[in-house]
């Protein structure tokens, strides 16, 4: 391994701090973006039973409101019940702007990785074919070694870039399909607790 990495000359360097960034944010979001930790189920009944036995209280909706995403939101709702529904719906979706930042947190830098690690790569392939050429002299002869590290050179800051930037567009995908999943169940937790609130 330490013999690829001194054989892919010092373009591999940033290609490892972008190879540490993908999995420590790929490893942050998996945690972050887990559904219980984000909208658990049974929230919006916890909540509603509790408005139901009047025992909704500041302590509880700070508990509640720091426990997910949903609890806050759910919390933030309930503290404009007095106003009109309209009114609410409004304040809901500023919160849920807040929140979809939260969930999109370091996304575009996962896209950033993906789009420059190839980049970084072929800028490796392209110094490593030079150091092939400017060892070639004019009588067509050369340095055996010196053209396999060249060479050596350009092949492995490719791979490495494509290693990195797959799995970086792969996770970004996910992520991103998750949290359209995830704002979707908000929405929807939101809609019923209105409901909810504006029927009693």
């Amino acid at each position: 391994m330490n013999n690829l990495l001194i054989s892919g000359g010092w373009f591999i360097w940033p290609l490892l701090v972008c190879s540490i960034l993908l999995i420590s944010i790929a490893l942050e979001r998996l945690w972050f973006l887990q559904r219980r930790l984000v909208a658990p189920k049974g929230l919006l009944r916890q909540v509603q039973n509790l408005i139901k036995k009047d025992s909704f209280n500041s302590e509880n909706q700070e508990e509640i409101a720091v426990t997910s995403q949903l609890g806050d939101l759910l919390q933030h709702c309930y503290q404009y019940q007095s106003h009109s529904r309209e009114f609410v719906e409004i304040k809901a979706e500023e919160k849920a702007s807040e929140i979809k930042l939260l969930l999109d947190r370091n996304l575009s830098m996962l896209s950033t990785i993906a789009s420059i690690s190839p980049l970084l790569g072929l800028l490796g392939t392209v110094v490593g074919m030079i150091t092939v050429f400017s060892n070639i002299d004019v009588n067509g002869t050369a340095n055996t070694d010196l053209l396999a590290a060249g060479i050596s050179e350009a092949l492995i800051t490719t791979a490495f870039g494509l290693i990195i930037a797959v799995p970086a567009i792969v996770f970004y995908r996910y992520f991103e399909q998750k949290n359209v999943i995830l704002m979707s169940v908000l929405q929807s937790n939101t809609s019923l607790f209105l409901d909810f609130l504006y029927k009693k």
